[in-house]
């Protein structure tokens, strides 16, 4: 039996909170709309959080922080992902690679991957190099391609050490 393992994470958040700032990826999206969301909505952490404690066979982020309790209102999405890291590591996991791809009209992600993937490698204190972002559009199709919503894919790799 292998000791690697994969994690799969999905989010979808429709634009549409203009009090609310947008963050992706850890990182503050200036100028632009926030997402309509209980926590603050952060679709690449969430979709990265759900892949790691996919890939540990744990719960995913709604059972660790329900929308539906008045304490996880506003919470903030670098909190989460730390918090379900330090769970797969209690589990003797650790971090191969990941990798993600955020679909939108706006804002293009390639002017922010950079800062994104330090971002992340400073929250999960790993390097850089194993974490992988790519932009993707969807020509105008549904709610993401009229800009109405952000989605995000993630795919992790983690092994089991102990």
């Amino acid at each position: 039996m292998s000791n690697l393992k994969i994690g799969h994470g999905y989010d979808l958040h429709r634009f549409g909170d203009k009090t609310k700032p947008l963050y992706l990826g850890g990182i503050l999206i200036e100028n632009h709309i926030g997402t309509v969301a209980h926590s603050d909505g952060d679709v690449v952490l969430h979709s990265l959080t759900d892949a790691l404690l996919g890939a540990a066979g744990l719960s995913d982020i709604g059972t660790l922080f329900p929308d539906n309790i008045e304490s996880t209102k506003n919470i903030g999405s670098v909190f989460m992902l730390k918090e379900a890291y330090l769970i797969i590591k209690g589990k003797g996991c650790s971090i191969i690679n990941i990798d993600i791809t955020i679909i939108t009209q706006t804002p293009k992600i390639k002017d922010y991957k950079e800062e994104m993937i330090f971002a992340i490698s400073g929250a999960l204190d790993i390097p850089q190099s194993c974490i992988n972002i790519k932009g993707k559009t969807k020509e105008g199709i549904d709610s993401v391609g009229k800009g109405e919503a952000i989605e995000c894919f993630s795919v992790c790799l983690i092994e089991k050490i102990y």
